[in-house]
């Protein structure tokens, strides 16, 4: 094997165009876990790139086999000593779905594609043991999962969706993938064995006891999680819960639509209210129109190379965009909705700065002339970006003398501004604020009224646990003032090595919710041990915290617009925020 490899290496030198993998993201497991690029034995992966196949899909049939229309997938050590073939489930010229055989003993590889004899350059991956995840729409955490409900009343299966959500005492069996290797054929059907004894489903604050965790007998090199759903389970589109198969042993945290209903009308509720239209839209393969704009007060202290440094920013901002089904579920899953994934609690993220392909972007679209006016006589117009289609405005007291620089190499901070910029003292603060819009290209003409509320002070800023970050301990983060029409948001970020592979450079982010009223959040140390560590000395060392004031969907004042094509759009916000971060080092 190792001596045909190498020859059909050689081959690929004179070939006049060659596979290419994707860099960073081109082999990819299915599940959704920590590190995407670990592949479990005895389970199926992407490859996503250019020239790696038929133009047409094809997709192979029971048996798998280990070729497909030309198309070999090797995963060789990086030494070669080693050699082995994928199954090849399905093949087009720019997707590869594959499977790790259950055979393949765990370890560094190389994944390399032959097509046709063409030869890719080889993808770095870990086979493991088990990588365990469910696996959802968009393979991100937040996610929505995979899966499937039974509904007594027409004894049937039903895929669960938006509109067809799964409901309180439900049996539901959820795709999940990563569990590890198996003793039958890996190319074939499985038998359904259950492997883990004692696990549960983390929902609602409790654990509902796992019924069935093994392979799925229906998709060779799946595996399933049967359970079911409570009596008292939450409701909404985004109930969010984990798997857990031991207690050093829990999934990433995905989210399962639940509404209540008599079996007919099973639309779950949006956190951000897009209506059963909307969801119909999407399901159909549609778009929709969505828009949103922040009031912004942000202050950040910086101490870095021996220099501090406090910035504070105004800013009025936002867009409207286009979105597709599955740009919509890259939105969701990402943590600019943290807060509606999670609003009494914690959520971690993985950033990754490689660019989405350009189908999964959502486009901005126009919406002619804005203005904002409020308290102490503003009355300014928000300037649109004429190419992105994006507005923004920094605010400015009259007696301000303009704004100072934006610090370069700082990080970006969830839901923040990333640039600098002052007034003379602040302009946005308690106040009745109208965003009126005069319509454009796309969205129609709007009038938006939004009360601000007095800001919350932060009362334990300057404690030593804020001069540098100890993972292995809680973090609490304390607060005076707040009403019942707010919530706060306690924030971290640090970019570093990964605690589970120091060899990956990773961007993490932590957001815990709680109503405004607590005075108090706790961020737990078996979440900031996910942490990478970051020393804090030198712009790519940096990490942060912060703590943000924000309305909750009582606070939040909808933007209602018809669309210039015809109808209107979805799930549109004017809010306010105040907030306050620092930078320092995670140990």
């Amino acid at each position: 094997m190792n001596r045909i490899f190498v020859l059909a290496c050689a081959t690929c030198l004179l070939a006049a165009a060659k596979p290419v993998i994707t860099a960073k993201t081109g082999v990819q497991t299915l599940a959704t876990v920590a590190s995407k690029t670990t592949l479990a034995r005895g389970s199926v992966f992407t490859i996503t790139g250019t020239g790696l196949g038929p133009v047409d899909a094809v997709n192979a049939e029971l048996p798998y086999g280990q070729e497909l229309a030309g198309v070999i997938v090797y995963l060789a050590t990086p030494d070669n000593s080693s050699i082995v073939q994928a199954f090849v489930i399905s093949a087009s010229e720019k997707k590869i779905t594959a499977m790790v055989p259950s055979s393949t003993a765990a370890g560094d590889y190389n994944v390399v594609v032959s097509n046709n004899g063409d030869m890719s350059e080889g993808f770095a991956v870990k086979v493991a043991d088990r990588n365990f995840g469910l696996v959802t729409t968009t393979g991100m955490v937040g996610g929505s999962v995979v899966g499937r409900a039974w509904v007594p009343e027409s004894e049937s299966w039903q895929a669960i969706a938006s509109r067809t959500s799964a409901k309180p005492g439900w049996l539901v069996e959820l795709s999940a993938m990563g569990l590890g290797a198996i003793d039958t054929p890996d190319n074939e059907l499985a038998p359904e064995l259950n492997v883990i004894d004692g696990a549960s489903l983390l929902l609602g604050g409790k654990e509902v006891a796992i019924t069935y965790i093994g392979r799925d007998p229906e998709k060779p090199g799946y595996d399933k999680v049967r359970a079911v759903l409570p009596d008292d389970a939450p409701l909404g589109c985004l109930v969010m819960f984990q798997a857990k198969l031991a207690a050093d042993q829990i999934s990433a945290t995905v989210s399962l639509p639940v509404a209540q209903g008599d079996g007919t009308t099973l639309a779950c509720v949006h956190p951000l209210g897009l209506t059963p239209d909307g969801q119909d839209a999407l399901d159909a393969g549609g778009t929709i129109v969505t828009g949103g704009f922040g009031l912004l007060n942000q202050s950040l202290s910086v101490n870095m190379l021996g220099i501090s440094l406090t910035t504070k920013t105004e800013t009025i901002s936002g867009s409207f965009e286009r979105y597709n089904a599955a740009q919509w579920a890259l939105h969701m899953a990402s943590s600019d909705v943290g807060w509606a994934m999670n609003p009494n609690g914690c959520t971690l993220f993985t950033s990754d700065d490689t660019p989405l392909p350009d189908e999964l972007q959502a486009k901005m679209v126009d919406a002619g002339k804005i203005r904002i006016s409020g308290p102490n006589g503003l009355n300014q117009e928000v300037p649109q970006d004429p190419t992105t289609k994006a507005y923004n405005l920094i605010l400015t007291s009259p007696t301000s003398g303009g704004g100072t620089p934006t610090i370069p190499g700082l990080p970006t901070i969830p839901g923040l501004p990333g640039g600098g910029g002052t007034a003379a003292k602040d302009v946005i603060g308690a106040g009745a604020y109208t965003l009126k819009g005069d319509g454009g290209a796309v969205v129609g003409a709007f009038t938006s009224t939004l009360n601000v509320l007095d800001p919350i002070t932060w009362s334990n800023k300057d404690d030593a646990q804020f001069s540098i970050v100890n993972r292995a301990t809680d973090l609490t983060f304390l607060w005076t003032g707040g009403t019942d029409n707010a919530y706060v948001s306690a924030t971290g970020l640090s970019r570093g090595p990964a605690p589970e592979d120091n060899s990956k450079i990773v961007v993490r982010t932590f957001i815990c919710m709680a109503p405004a009223t607590a005075g108090k959040i706790t961020v737990p140390s078996s979440l900031l041990l996910q942490m990478p560590a970051a020393n804090g000395t030198t712009p790519e060392a940096l990490g942060t915290v912060g703590l943000q004031h924000v309305p909750n969907e009582k606070g939040v004042a909808a933007i209602a617009a018809p669309l210039v094509d015809g109808g209107h759009i979805e799930s549109s916000f004017f809010v306010w925020a105040y907030g306050s971060s620092k930078t320092l080092g995670y140990k």
